[in-house]
């Protein structure tokens, strides 16, 4: 049981009791360039358990996890992701629009990112093929493409590549802290994921085809402990 364990049972209480929510919308061009808009919602008491906890742990970057200067300090402007728009409406919630150019001219100038596949876009004959592929291996990529990533909290709170923790051992970390029905709670959470193109949609994997595109519910559980790889994907022309 590493520091990241020791975290996690509390953070997830939160998550699971306060009521937190992600959002993601991404509209692609037939070029795989497009848009983003994200949505964050934390309940009060967790966004002040987020800040005692970065008291706790001398990390003050934690405190201001939603602090629009925080996060837009992330993307710099010679960044290939834009950040073109930033609202906080109130203190549990934060709104941002990305716009980024196509996949392949973005992993081109981010390191390593490429070789680990996390994204692809592609033609496919006459049709494009958007893919996600997420494992333990590949995650630690995404503070390259996302700076904002790149903070002591996610970092304690995301998997890592030599962790060997079971789901059982880590459903046991929840129960512990939320009670008995704490690991209930856990494996019906999920992060949503709305994917919409200009074209039709002809296959997908791992989503349900809705109006315009392809929606993911991804178990939160799948995502925190990252055992098994996370692969997602669709087919449209």
């Amino acid at each position: 049981m590493n520091r990241r364990l020791l975290l996690l049972p509390l953070l997830i209480a939160g998550l699971l009791m306060a009521g937190c929510t992600l959002s993601q919308q991404v509209a692609l061009e037939n070029n795989g360039s497009g848009t983003a808009r994200v949505r964050v919602e934390l309940a009060q008491v967790f966004l002040q358990y987020l800040q005692d906890l970065a008291e706790l742990t001398g990390s003050p970057d934690s405190a201001e996890i939603l602090d629009p200067e925080s996060i837009a300090a992330g993307f710099p402007p010679e960044g290939k992701i834009k950040l073109t728009g930033i609202h906080s409406p109130e203190p549990t919630r934060l709104d941002l629009e990305l716009a980024f150019p196509p996949l392949e001219e973005l992993f081109d100038a981010v390191g390593g990112f490429k070789e680990a596949g996390i994204l692809t876009h592609r033609r496919q004959g006459q049709n494009k093929v958007f893919e996600l592929h997420l494992d333990r291996g590949n995650v630690g990529q995404l503070t390259e493409l996302f700076p904002v990533l790149d903070n002591p909290l996610f970092e304690g709170l995301g998997p890592q590549e030599n962790d060997q923790t079971s789901e059982e051992e880590y459903l046991e970390l929840i129960e512990l802290a939320l009670g008995d029905e704490g690991d209930e709670a856990l494996l019906a959470s999920y992060l949503e994921l709305d994917v919409r193109v200009k074209g039709e949609v002809l296959a997908q994997e791992g989503g349900e085809i809705v109006p315009g595109g392809v929606r993911y519910r991804i178990p939160l559980l799948r995502v925190l402990l990252l055992d098994k790889p996370l692969n997602y994907s669709l087919v449209y022309k």
